[in-house]
């Protein structure tokens, strides 16, 4: 709400994509993990098409938040990393949009959702990552989306 209030923008087309993906995921009895995956997935897709600087973006303060309050993360490195990407985006008005990221996001939803689970679905967002970093050649590693993966590793 403060963000709203400091930004004048209270409706953020991107976030309402994602909320509604969380409730309908939750309502057909999906876990909440599983809902808020879904609804992060929601989220990517519309910003490709809606794109917000983070630093004007209300949802993408929600998201700080909502990341920072997270207790029980089914995994360390991956909350590490999106902490990093959600900071570094909100803090430097990057619109957060990366196709790096944005492959690698996707292809660990994807994969989570259909059953996955964590090892395979953190693995096939590694290939994803290399591969779009490979195919990318002007990838910045010291994006939002750069910070994001040394966040990541040094977790290990």
């Amino acid at each position: 709400i403060s963000k709203a209030l400091e930004t004048g923008k209270g409706f953020d087309p991107v976030c309402y994509r994602a909320a509604e993906g969380f409730f309908q995921s939750f309502e057909s009895g999906k876990t909440e993990l599983q809902s808020t995956f879904a609804a992060a997935r929601e989220f990517l897709q519309g910003y490709k098409n809606s794109p917000t600087p983070a630093s004007q973006s209300p949802c993408a303060a929600a998201t700080q938040a909502y990341a920072a309050a997270t207790k029980n993360s089914p995994s360390a490195p991956n909350h590490q990393a999106l902490l990093a990407f959600v900071d570094e985006a909100v803090f430097t008005a990057d619109d957060g949009l990366d196709p790096v990221c944005g492959a690698s996001a996707e292809a660990y939803f994807s994969a989570y959702l259909t059953g996955a689970g964590e090892a395979a679905a953190s693995e096939a967002a590694a290939v994803a990552y290399l591969e779009a970093v490979g195919a990318n050649p002007g990838f910045d590693p010291e994006s939002p989306c750069g910070l994001a993966a040394k966040a990541y590793i040094a977790t290990f």
